[in-house]
Parts: structure tokens; C-alpha cells; sequence
């Protein structure tokens, strides 16, 4: 059985989203498909990836950490126990950008919404496929945590050109102990 759930107010996001803006140099290298050359490059910060054996060059577990020490015992009532995220990052798409319909290859993945004010008219929801049909939309309301399986077609919708900062999300991937 697939899982999509959406844990309303999870965690309060507005210390954790001005700690990234203030402290953090985001990166225009993000895709969710490295094989396609056409997508566009989404503004992202790359947290934490174990699978690649790519060690980061800062100390960026205080980036991660915090908010998985919240989140995780309220991912764990839904899902059973799971082990530390292999992957953490964020994305910060802004009007323009585009993500590709995707699958993640870890067992989980969640998405944090970071942003305290977003207007869900601003766009940004992350959209999930069975097929070429859109079988939910979650809107990304800030503190809201969308849990689901990493092997579920999704995508993040566009940002509209009235939003005066980008949609931002912080995705972790982990699997099942």
C-alpha cells in the first residue's frame, strides 16, 4: 500500500527557515533528474549525502538535525521505525523553475515546508502521479510535513511570479529499519 500523509504543524518553521536564509549560500545546481539537460537548475542547498560518499566541506548536521529530532518520532507513528536519512537537503525554487515528474530511490522521502507566510496562491504544492493522472496535491504550508514513498511519481508544482521569495523545502530520504 502507498503512503502519502500530510503531519499539519509538525514543527514551527520560522527559526529554521531565517537560520537558512541568514547562514546559508545556496547553490543553482539542484535537478530532480541529473540525466536531462534541459531542466532547469533549481536554487538548493545539499545537506547531507551518505549514498554518494560525498562528505560535505562544512559542518551542515545543525542544518538537518534539528528539525529531524522533531519530526522523526511523528514520521515514526506512521511508518514504523526508520533509520537516520541517507539524503537532506533543501530546495528553494523561485517563479520560473521547474521540477520534473520523479521518484526518489530510498524507501521514504519526506518534505518539510519551511516557509512561516507562504500564501498556498503563491504555487509550489508537490504534486503525486499514478500514470499521467495527478492523484493528490499538497499545498506547502509552513510546519506541514508530507510523508510518502520514495518509489511514488511526484513533482513540485511551478511558483507564481507574485511570490517575493522562493518556495523553500527541506527534503530528507530515508528507509525502513
Amino acid at each position: 500500500i502507498k503512503m502519502i500523509e500530510i503531519i499539519k504543524g509538525a514543527f514551527d518553521p520560522k527559526p529554521f527557515y531565517e537560520n537558512f536564509i541568514d547562514n546559508y549560500e545556496f547553490v543553482r545546481k539542484m535537478q530532480s533528474n541529473s540525466d536531462d539537460d534541459h531542466e532547469v537548475r533549481t536554487w538548493g542547498k545539499p545537506l547531507l549525502y551518505r549514498p554518494h560518499g560525498i562528505e560535505p566541506k562544512e559542518n551542515i548536521e545543525e542544518g538537518w538535525k534539528p528539525v529531524w529530532d522533531i519530526i522523526k518520532p511523528q514520521i515514526q507513528a506512521l511508518t514504523g521505525h526508520i533509520k537516520e536519512p541517507e539524503v537532506a537537503y533543501i530546495n528553494l525554487f523561485q517563479h520560473g523553475d521547474n521540477s520534473q515528474i520523479h521518484r526518489d530511490w530510498a524507501d521514504y522521502t519526506a518534505i518539510c515546508y519551511m516557509n512561516p507566510d507562504w500564501n498556498f496562491n503563491l504555487g509550489g504544492e508537490t504534486m503525486f502521479y499514478r500514470g499521467d493522472e495527478c492523484i493528490k496535491c499538497v499545498l506547502p504550508i509552513g510546519g506541514n510535513v508530507v510523508v510518502f514513498n520514495g518509489d511514488i511519481d511526484h513533482r513540485a508544482g511551478f511558483v507564481s511570479s507574485l511570490a517575493q521569495e522562493g518556495r523553500m523545502g527541506l527534503t530528507y530520504m530515508f528507509n525502513k529499519v
